[in-house]
């Protein structure tokens, strides 16, 4: 029996949003040799690999974007470029309702947390990244969200009144500042289904996460894994803790 591993970013690779520390990604990179190793990230493919960069990108054996929205493998060819080129197994479409968006405004412009930059969601394969301190934050700015939101729990709150209103959608914690928002079943879990279901019943299946207590965005994913016999979810807070990780079995 084999194993997988699959890798959060935001939170578990690196800071969120930030990219990976240099000796860190070094560090990653000589564990990675000889594993199947999978990126599951909300962010979309380009930002994950601005984050992680093209050498563990290209080390992968795929990358889940967007909540596992869309899912890309490498080719073995490289382009006239000298970059490798990467090709879509399978995406999601995702169309919200129509007041979806007036009301994501209005929690904004509701919001007491006094810093709001513009630029407050973010369509994705498949998903809707929404914040209320939004995209044109500094990284001031969302450390500043992510300590007020730490002690307010905004966006538990709002990921509660959301779901309350739209049925067919769900919202989740997502990073340090974020939430997502997506069809519901289009979570991180649905990798298994799409990919992964065969795999799980011959092979061990390893998850690392930052976001696994409810209702953060890695939840579903380390809950499904968990239920079965071949999977486990480990939960970090930090990627200095995901390095610490990794020197002990079975990722050794």
């Amino acid at each position: 029996m084999s194993d997988i591993f699959l890798f959060d970013v935001d939170g578990t690779l690196t800071v969120a949003k930030q990219k990976m520390v240099l000796s860190f990604q070094k560090d990653f990179l000589k564990r990675m040799n000889d594993k199947e190793v999978y990126i599951v990230s909300g962010g979309t493919f380009e930002r994950i690999l601005n984050q992680v960069g093209s050498d563990v990108i290209n080390k992968t054996s795929g990358v889940f974007a967007c909540m596992g929205n869309i899912f890309l493998q490498r080719v073995e060819v490289i382009n006239d470029s000298g970059f490798s080129e990467w090709q879509v197994i399978y995406e999601n479409k995702f169309e919200y309702p129509k007041n979806l968006v007036r009301r994501l405004e209005s929690i904004v412009a509701k919001s007491d947390f006094p810093i709001k930059t513009g630029r407050h969601y973010e369509e994705r394969v498949g998903m809707i990244n929404y914040s209320v301190v939004g995209r044109n934050a500094t990284q001031q700015q969302r450390k500043l969200y992510e300590e007020w939101d730490a002690e307010n729990n905004e966006r538990k709150a709002i990921v509660e009144k959301l779901r309350a209103r739209y049925d067919t959608l769900d919202f989740v914690i997502g990073g340090a500042v974020s939430m997502d928002i997506f069809n519901k079943g289009n979570d991180k879990s649905q990798i298994i289904d799409k990919y992964f279901n065969d795999a799980l019943e011959h092979n061990r299946i390893h998850f690392v996460g930052d976001r696994i207590p409810a209702p953060g965005n890695d939840h579903t994913l380390a809950e499904r894994l968990r239920a079965h016999p071949n999977g486990t979810a480990y939960e970090v807070e930090t990627w200095e803790d995901t390095a610490k990780l990794l020197k002990s079995s079975p990722f050794v």
